[in-house]
């Protein structure tokens, strides 16, 4: 049987003779993964299709039950890679990382592709507003896999105009009109003003990182831990990027 899609590449991880196991997020959503042989040695015509992020026209061969499918074309349409820009290449790495766990194989979530693809996109546009990219693919994929409440309103009370001060795993977003909070751990004023930017913006007009913004840089953090805690803990390419960045 032969199997032909789009789709995005995720990870190549080193397989024998030269070969490499390749998982990708197919235009329906779908993490797909095949045996690419031969792929690493240095006369291989294809190893630049798989690069993170590179969208490709990909065909795999198999039987129906085989787990592992082998990749038999793949043909790049489109890098997002920037020559000789570290943080977009690093950036690149993490959102790899994140889509290759969020997506299932036999789950179709075309959000997923959607996001990616734009992202992709936004890092060859723009390389240097990655981390502001990173940044807005953290709070859709949140959105995507259901854990992360829409901030209009607060969760307690309903109320649209006051404050956010937390984000409670039971109510969601709460407001300073219902919940106590000690001033030293409240989320900051503009928090919610911030949150609208990434739900209203696109990738390629995603807000920028302003150091200066303490509501900007609080909640980073806070949706990246509540990311990384659903995918079960840190990724590599994650430490990397902030030894490197």
């Amino acid at each position: 049987m032969i199997r032909t899609c789009d789709a995005i590449v995720l990870k190549a991880v080193p397989f024998a003779e030269g070969g490499a196991v390749v998982s990708f997020l197919s235009e329906h959503g779908e993490r797909l993964s095949g045996l690419a042989k031969g792929v690493k040695k240095p006369t291989a015509k294809w190893v630049a299709a798989f690069e993170p992020l590179s969208m490709v026209r990909v065909s795999f061969f198999g039987k129906e039950q085989t787990e592992l499918k082998r990749v038999t074309r793949c043909e790049l349409s489109f890098s997002p890679l920037s020559l000789g820009h570290l943080e977009s290449s690093l950036v690149m790495a993490c959102l790899a990382d994140l889509f290759d766990r969020v997506a299932r194989e036999g789950v179709e979530d075309d959000r997923l592709y959607r996001l990616l693809s734009t992202c992709g996109r936004a890092l060859k546009a723009d390389p240097n507003n990655a981390l502001g990219i990173l940044a807005y693919a953290e709070h859709w994929l949140l959105h995507c896999m259901g854990v992360l409440p829409h901030p209009r309103v607060c969760g307690r009370c309903g109320d649209e105009t006051a404050p956010l001060v937390i984000l409670s795993p039971e109510e969601g977003w709460c407001c300073s009109s219902c919940t106590p909070v000690d001033p030293m751990e409240s989320l900051p004023p503009g928090s919610r003003e911030h949150l609208r930017n990434l739900r209203c913006s696109g990738a390629d007009t995603a807000p920028r990182v302003d150091p200066a913004d303490e509501a900007q840089q609080v909640v980073t953090a806070l949706l990246r831990a509540r990311l990384l805690q659903e995918l079960g803990g840190g990724l590599r390419s994650y430490d990397v990027l902030w030894r490197s960045v």
